[in-house]
């Protein structure tokens, strides 16, 4: 928990500190890393609280069960929305550089991520109608009966259905289509790429480009992997004939799943960290700023273009006693 809040923050930093850090696929992943922290610092810590306490420990009451419930699905879909839109990017930076110079832009992203919010806001208000906390049996035995405290969707029978299954096919199987096609011809160029580099005629720029690509497919990948069980038994447990919610296994897949997709919010900082240069390089700088307690330098390597009355490259005469004096003190 501590550890994905801190790491996203500081992913959240190194693009903020640094303009040239601010490109269109790093609004993309500031906002992944602003979707984590909301879900390590509300979510993870409450669920877990949930899922773990016994249930006589807790208080919560209806309004809490509704509130979390919503706040969980809107982080999910606009963790999978904002990857749809960072592989459509990549798509187009990588496959088709010429169209990406043409649609680039700030205030187009901002339109998009707004978009992704909305989105993922308004498919998730049903959690805020609809939510109850009940009590479940994880444990019986001849010493007693273990209980927790689990919230639960109080739809009735045939909205719950409708509605989980829309939500799994629009906000999940046809995002996941849409970034394996982007991410499978992002993949065969990368393959491409790799010829041309060994054949020295492949641009810095095309390669730096290549490698943000990389680093988006392992992300893409690890997010598929951690949430996937969460949708599959989500749509699942809709269609038991029995009561699902009353058996001890429920608890048990739910705890499972969760932390199992709550792992992914530690790990795209690591991601960032472990394949990007620019990302390293961030981090490197913030550390030595922490460590030795110095401001960061700005504008390295940048020279000021001398004042054609004093230069001598400037000067009709071309008179080396023109040049700028440096007087030292």
């Amino acid at each position: 928990m501590i550890s994905a809040a801190l790491g996203n923050l500081l992913i959240i930093y190194i693009v903020i500190s640094n303009r040239k850090m601010r490109t269109i696929v790093n609004y993309y992943i500031v906002n992944l890393a602003c979707c984590d922290i909301l879900i390590s610092v509300f979510v993870l810590p409450t669920k877990m609280l949930e899922l773990l306490a016994p249930a006589e420990w807790l208080a919560l009451n209806n309004t809490w069960c509704t509130v979390m419930s919503f706040l969980q699905s809107v982080m999910v879909f606009a963790s999978l929305l904002t990857l749809v839109a960072t592989c459509f990017e990549r798509y187009f930076a990588i496959v088709h550089p010429l169209k990406s110079r043409m649609q680039q832009g700030k205030r187009r992203t901002y339109r998009i991520l707004l978009a992704v919010w909305l989105l993922s806001s308004f498919a998730s208000l049903p959690n805020l109608l609809h939510g109850s906390m009940a009590v479940i049996n994880v444990l019986k035995s001849e010493y007693g009966t273990i209980a927790r405290l689990t919230c639960m969707p109080t739809f009735d029978d045939e909205f719950r259905m409708v509605y989980f299954t829309i939500l799994f096919i629009c906000l999940y199987l046809i995002p996941l289509a849409l970034i394996a096609f982007t991410c499978f011809c992002i993949a065969r160029a990368l393959l491409r790429t790799s010829i041309l580099h060994r054949q020295g005629s492949l641009l810095r720029q095309e390669v730096n480009r290549r490698k943000v690509g990389k680093m988006i497919l392992v992300v893409v990948v690890s997010f598929t992997i951690a949430w996937t069980p969460y949708f599959l038994i989500s749509v699942i447990t809709q269609y038991q004939k029995e009561n699902y919610f009353d058996k001890h296994d429920y608890y048990f897949t739910m705890l499972s799943i969760n932390l199992f997709g709550f792992l992914h919010s530690s790990i795209n900082p690591v991601i960032y960290l472990t394949m990007s240069a620019r990302f390293q390089k961030g981090f490197m700088r913030l550390l030595r700023l922490v460590v030795c307690c110095q401001k960061p330098k700005e504008n390295v390597g940048h020279t000021s273009i001398p004042d054609p009355g004093t230069s001598s490259r400037y000067s009709p005469n071309g008179n080396i006693n023109n040049m700028p004096k440096i007087i030292l003190t």
